[in-house]
């Protein structure tokens, strides 16, 4: 999966053989919201059937083996250490994501959880051994008052479907908004269609 420096490029490319499987579409700090509009839209467009599922997980890490490693210049860069105090980009990206899912959602389920129940390692805890990560749990643990903390890592996915998607029913829902007119609005609507009934009498 690529990031998306203003071009769009932070998704994953449903498989051929499978186009029931959801398009994946990763929401990042750098990247643009009008390609991953327009790109949801043209997708919707050609796949009515298939949803399309926006998030804020981080990247999977890349294998020493992968095209892009071999073809890059230089060696693979080790991770860089997150500040404990600093908001994870897989929350700090969560208003981006509504963002993008506010201009082009019409039906969407949404799911919030934490990395740590997904079973993913947070950036920072990639980059510290056993024995550092060890210290800095027991460090929490004793700076915790009537309860051990828990750290959790924040992260949203949301799903937009034109269908029902039978499997995600215990998920929240937001049907499409039903647009409310004015009584301006109203009164203009009523002006109109009396001037037409009046222009066909007279005809």
């Amino acid at each position: 999966m690529a990031d998306a420096k203003g071009k769009g490029k932070a998704r994953e490319e449903p498989p051929e053989d499978a186009p029931q499987n959801p398009q994946l579409l990763r929401i990042t700090n750098h990247g643009k919201i009008k390609p991953w509009v327009a790109f949801a839209l043209d997708f919707f467009e050609k796949h009515e059937d298939i949803p399309i599922v926006l998030h804020t997980l981080p990247a999977p890490p890349k294998t020493t083996s992968s095209p892009e490693n071999l073809e890059g210049a230089g060696p693979v860069r080790p991770a860089k250490t997150r500040n404990p105090s600093s908001i994870s980009p897989t929350a700090s990206t969560v208003p981006r994501l509504i963002s993008v899912v506010e201009i082009i959602k019409r039906e969407y389920y949404n799911e919030i959880g934490t990395l740590e129940a997904l079973g993913l390692a947070v950036p920072e805890e990639l980059a510290q051994d056993t024995e550092s990560l060890r210290s800095q749990k027991i460090i929490a643990a004793l700076n915790g008052k009537t309860h051990l903390k828990i750290k959790q890592t924040p992260f949203m996915k949301i799903t937009l479907s034109r269908v029902e998607l039978p499997d995600l029913t215990t998920a929240t829902y937001q049907p499409p908004a039903v647009r409310k007119l004015s009584k301006s609005a109203k009164a203009r609507a009523k002006r109109k269609e009396k001037k037409a009934t009046d222009s066909i009498d007279v005809d």
